[in-house]
């Protein structure tokens, strides 16, 4: 697999060889990193225009890889992003679904 790298004012995501990463610029704790196939992503719209990005592991297979719903579990990262931004983050995983044979939630 190529290399999916997605960078969007201070957030840097990468994909490469099965294995997920998150960056955040100016930010020491907080990346996160799993391998593809058990990474999931809340999005979660908050007041203000402020979109919330919760990253965790799944905890079934076959759960979606972003949604605006996911199953309990611990979620060990959060960035928030404008909810303007939301359709490119939600583009992004849509690819990452794509290339992981996993789904995209509603």
């Amino acid at each position: 697999m190529e290399p999916a790298v997605f960078e969007h004012g201070d957030v840097h995501m990468r994909a490469a060889h099965g294995v997920f990463e998150l960056f955040r610029r100016n930010v020491v704790i907080g990346s996160y990193r799993a391998l593809l196939k058990w990474v999931k992503v809340r999005a979660d719209a908050r007041r203000g225009g402020v979109t919330r990005l919760h990253f965790g592991n799944i905890a079934q297979l076959d759960e979606p890889i972003y949604a605006s719903k996911t199953r309990p579990g611990r979620l060990l990262v959060t960035i928030e992003i404008p909810t303007s931004d939301e359709p490119l983050y939600r583009a992004h995983f849509a690819r990452l679904a794509q290339l992981s044979d996993r789904p995209i939630g509603p």
